[in-house]
C-alpha cells in the first residue's frame, strides 16, 4: 500500500515538475499584449480543474483526505470565478493564480515531507520541508502582490517563483522515495549495500 501510494507520488511529482518548468518558461516567454488572454485561460482552467475535483468527490468515497479535496476543489474554483469576474484587474488576476498555485503546491510538498520524506530514512529529510515553507512563503508574496506594479515585472516574478516550485517538486521527488532493504546512507549521502 505504502509503495502504490509512493509509485503514485513519483509519478505526480515528474509530472508536476515538468509541467511547472513548462508554465514557467511560458509565462517568461510571453508578450504582455497576450497577458490578459493568458490570465482568462488560468481562470477557465481553474474553473474545470475545480469541476472535475468535486465530480470525483460526489463519485468517490468520503475519507478525511477527500474531504480536504473538497475543500481546496472549492478554493479553485472561487479562485478561478473570481479571476473570470474581475478579469479587468490582469495583475490582480495572475497573481491570485499563481499565488495559490503556489501556496497549494508549497502545502501539499509540506504534507509529502512529513509523511512520506521523513519515513524514507534519508538525512536531511527537513530540507524539504524548509523549502515548501519557502515554497509557501513565495505564494502568499505573490499573492499580496506588494512589491511591483507593472505587468512584465510580474511576470517575471510569477515565472521564477513557478521554477523554484518545479524545483522544489524535482527535490521532492528524490527525497520521498525510500531506502531498499539492506542499504544505509553513507556520510557523504549516497548510499551502500549494508548485506556486505
Amino acid at each position: 500500500m505504502l509503495f502504490e501510494s509512493l509509485d503514485k507520488l513519483k509519478r505526480n511529482s515528474i509530472m508536476s515538475a515538468i509541467l511547472l518548468m513548462t508554465l514557467g518558461a511560458i509565462i517568461l516567454i510571453c508578450p504582455q499584449a497576450y497577458v490578459g488572454l493568458l490570465a482568462l485561460v488560468g481562470g477557465y482552467t481553474l474553473v474545470v480543474v475545480s469541476i472535475v475535483m468535486i465530480l470525483n468527490f460526489l463519485s468517490g468515497n468520503k475519507s478525511l483526505m477527500e474531504y480536504m479535496k473538497f475543500c481546496c476543489a472549492l478554493i479553485v474554483g472561487f479562485v478561478g470565478m473570481s479571476v473570470l469576474v474581475f478579469r479587468g484587474d490582469i495583475m490582480r488576476a495572475l497573481a491570485w493564480i499563481f499565488g495559490l498555485l503556489l501556496l497549494l503546491d508549497g502545502g501539499r510538498t509540506l504534507f509529502h515531507s512529513f509523511t512520506y520524506a521523513r519515513r524514507s530514512q534519508r538525512k536531511g529529510w527537513w530540507v524539504l520541508a524548509i523549502l515548501s515553507v519557502l515554497l509557501m512563503v513565495t505564494g502568499i508574496i505573490v499573492f499580496l502582490n506588494p512589491y511591483w506594479d507593472t505587468p512584465a515585472m510580474l511576470m517575471k516574478v510569477i515565472g521564477c517563483a513557478i521554477f523554484f516550485s518545479s524545483i522544489v517538486n524535482a527535490v521532492r521527488l528524490i527525497w520521498t522515495w525510500p531506502l531498499k532493504n539492506g542499504e544505509v546512507e553513507t556520510e557523504e549521502g549516497g548510499s551502500e549495500n549494508g548485506q556486505a
